[in-house]
């Protein structure tokens, strides 16, 4: 090596083992810790792994640093007995980074979910993965980047190509055009809605009877209000006159009328049960009107799918019931003993309970509604995510653009073949299985704040059950995993599951050993570079004479 190249590279090893070097690399990681602290406080843990703890600048920074460490020490070689504890320290500093390389690689963190007497062995992952289910029989995974922020992925297969991908995202309501053209006389009209009332009661709500609208139920529940969206030929049905309540509806003309105006007696069975026989050409149908709106066959099972159907109205009179045809509704009026029926105006509909009043935002006969991801900085509020909880992957097909998300896969008939897309996160399955027994939850004086939560579980392996009891600062420990106590959840019945966090550090050994050199190395630089201080000075002696 010539003497040029030899001096620029004792020039490259004093600047990296320097301590300009040292300095800036710990105030660029001190800045990067600081912005991952405030992250994690706004947006949350996840934001902020993705963000920074987890990503590469943060991940190069302490390769500086233990580079940095490691120049520091093969500058000062050879050994000198006063560095002994200067050697230590930096030994301490690479194990405890190589430690951390080893649990970065090779470790293990994510999240149990043990909801009550129920077995669980699936651990949740970081990682999201795109599952490919091909038409033609073959699986395929994609795995999504760990990205803070929207990215485009740009892969394509044969019939489809992927397009953006949203680690965080809200979904907004979109009103598009369907996607293919409905046979004549499928209701296809779709409304959305707001229920407004006393203090505090605002709702709103779309309901579509396109089949297009998935998303979109077609009844809902609002408390003791029951809601039912119907075609909106059935809203003169409500209307009628009709001594025994039934109605009969022809889904293909878009006609009804009571059984009384067409001559059709309404009798009972042996048991009690109400029924009528219509009779259309050579077609028999038997309705049991109060049971199902469908015709029955012979072995009371009902024939869904064909254009009549019976309902009886008396079913719909005893507690509230709301009926919402597009443009109109009706009810049944418990005070005046009828049935009314309205159409909604500019204004909105005031309804027989508790003063509510509906109003008609937008209503459709042929435009779907849709529930679009739109990707957004996350917001974290007491612990959990309160925006940003959606994760969607975009797939383009036939010159369209659909949407996978963590809670909906999606369905393609591509190439006149069933494709389906489903959007998971990474998990572990354990060769053993945790069953949560009992959880328990103390709460501050007065207050419904939780103080403290516990789990009491059942830990099933090969070699028999085994109980734990798992807490703040009490983890379970087997097999290499580590399970601490994370957070709970509780059901619409009132139970409460648990969340636990799995941890599997193989570089903890490291890391362990690096920390005691750091203290020993500390210890021993201290003594070895101690210096006695100066000799105490004595005072003189006072003149001879003087006391």
């Amino acid at each position: 090596m010539g003497r040029p190249a030899g001096q620029a590279l004792h020039r490259l090893e004093r600047s990296l083992g320097g301590l300009k070097f040292a300095v800036v690399v710990i105030a660029v990681f001190s800045v990067l810790m600081a912005a991952g602290t405030l992250l994690e406080s706004w947006y949350g843990t996840d934001f902020a792994n993705r963000a920074v703890y987890k990503n590469w600048p943060f991940i190069l920074v302490q390769a500086a640093m233990l580079v940095s460490v490691c120049f520091a020490a093969f500058l000062r070689l050879p050994p000198k007995r006063r560095l002994a504890g200067f050697y230590v320290v930096h030994l301490g500093l690479v194990l405890v980074g190589l430690g951390s390389l080893v649990t970065w690689i090779s470790g293990v963190d994510g999240t149990i979910l043990l909801r009550p007497n129920e077995p669980a062995r699936r651990v949740v992952l970081d990682a999201d993965l795109l599952r490919i289910s091909h038409g033609d029989g073959r699986r395929s995974t994609y795995r999504l980047p760990y990205a803070a922020l929207e990215r485009d992925l740009g892969a394509a297969a044969p019939g489809f190509s992927l397009g953006r991908y949203l680690p965080f995202a809200e979904k907004e309501l979109s009103w598009e055009e369907p996607a293919a053209p409905l046979p004549p006389g499928v209701p296809a009209h779709s409304s959305r809605y707001a229920l407004e009332g006393g203090p505090g009661v605002s709702e709103t709500f779309v309901l579509a009877l396109h089949p297009e609208a998935g998303q979109f139920p077609s009844s809902l529940k609002l408390g003791p209000l029951s809601v039912n969206y119907l075609p909106e030929g059935l809203a003169p049905c409500f209307g009628r006159p009709s001594a025994s309540g039934a109605i009969l509806f022809d889904g293909a003309a878009g006609e009804c009328f009571a059984p009384e105006e067409r001559g059709i007696p309404v009798v009972r069975t042996s048991g009690g049960k109400r029924f009528l026989v219509l009779r259309r050409g050579g077609e028999v149908l038997t309705f049991f009107p109060d049971l199902s709106p469908w015709p029955m066959d012979g072995d009371m099972n009902p024939r869904a799918g064909g254009a009549w159907r019976a309902f009886s109205r008396g079913l719909f009179e005893g507690s509230p019931n709301l009926f919402l045809f597009g443009r109109s509704l009706a009810y049944h009026d418990r005070d005046r003993g009828r049935w009314v029926l309205e159409e909604f105006g500019d204004g909105g509909i005031g309804l027989p309970w508790m003063g509510l009043t509906i109003r008609l935002l937008r209503h459709s006969d042929r435009e779907v509604p849709r529930l679009v991801p739109v990707g957004t900085l996350p917001l974290q509020r007491d612990g959990s995510l309160v925006r940003g909880r959606t994760r969607a992957v975009e797939v383009l097909a036939d010159g369209r653009s659909f949407w996978v998300t963590d809670d909906a896969p999606l369905s393609l008939l591509i190439g006149g073949r069933r494709t389906t897309f489903a959007l998971r996160k990474e998990a572990l399955t354990l060769p053993y299985e945790l069953v949560l027994s009992r959880f328990r939850m103390d709460k501050d004086p007065g207050t419904d704040n939780p103080a403290s939560y516990e789990s009491f579980v059942s830990l099933f392996t090969e070699d028999g059950p085994r109980d734990a009891h798992i807490f703040m600062n009490n983890p379970l420990k087997h097999g290499g995993l580590t399970f601490y106590q994370a957070s709970y959840s509780q059901g619409p019945d009132g139970s409460y599951s648990s969340t636990l966090s799995v941890n599997m550090d193989r570089g903890r050994g490291l890391k362990y050993l690096g920390s005691l050199l750091l203290v020993a190395g500390t210890v021993a630089h201290y003594l070895l570079n101690r210096r006695p201080g100066p000799p105490a000075r004595r005072a003189p002696a006072p003149p001879a004479g003087l006391p």
